[in-house]
């Protein structure tokens, strides 16, 4: 059955913390949602998601041993220190300049590591972002390549130079290694043809109400020919 989900997100351009609710209903039938304790919400999105939708959750797709020892491997003398975190960014609010739509959406494959430090200097912590565009090709199938990259620390005192020297070597240093595996994902879905893809907050559930972060968790959902 077709399913209406209303999305309400905390902060402005479809940010943050989103409370979620969605219905199936009968084709051809109507469906509403009222529901006007929302509480503190800044953006709004409704979606009639059509019942040939395919949807995939991304945390928990890409949350497994294969990925997450690809990511440690190629971390250099920083340690992972969180599950990899995959959400949505519009442009507007990427960590680089970016020439298009303000509101469009990418993703971003972010995840939190510890650096340690000789005796001298503090300890750093921080996140790396890798910022992923897909895109439907010419003979309509999904592709996507890595778009951009950012990290932000704190702590390091007088080593942050060379911190973010590593830093600005390795993060650029592992997009060969993860668009690989974005092309071996997609590539599983290379045979079949889609008329739209988009995403969705979360899991992408098809009935019920709860919360989740849009800027730590979306599902990319496709609709098939």
């Amino acid at each position: 059955m077709p399913t209406l989900s209303n999305y309400w997100f905390k902060e402005t351009d479809f940010r943050g913390e989103t409370t979620f609710l969605s219905i199936q209903h009968p084709p051809g039938s109507w469906a509403w949602i009222n529901w006007p304790n929302i509480g503190n919400r800044h953006s709004t999105l409704t979606w009639e998601r059509e019942d040939r939708e395919a949807s995939y959750d991304l945390v928990n797709l890409l949350n497994n041993p294969l990925v997450l020892n690809l990511i440690d491997s190629n971390l250099g003398e920083a340690q992972r220190t969180s599950a990899l975190k995959v959400g949505w960014i519009a442009r507007k609010h990427l960590p680089y300049s970016s020439s298009g739509g303000a509101l469009d959406l990418f993703l971003r494959l972010s995840f939190n590591f510890h650096i340690s430090t000789p005796w001298y200097c503090s300890d750093a912590d921080g996140h790396i972002d890798y910022i992923i565009a897909c895109y439907l090709d010419g003979s309509s199938h999904i592709r996507a390549y890595v778009h951009g990259w950012a990290y932000d620390f704190s702590g390091g005192t007088i080593c942050s130079g060379e911190i973010s020297n590593r830093l600005s070597a390795a993060v650029p240093g592992a997009i060969g290694t993860l668009q690989e595996q974005l092309n071996v994902f997609l590539g599983l879905l290379a045979s079949r043809q889609f008329d739209m893809f988009y995403y969705l907050p979360g899991s992408a559930d098809h009935s019920g109400s709860g919360t989740t972060n849009v800027d730590e968790s979306v599902s990319l959902a496709l609709l098939p020919r």
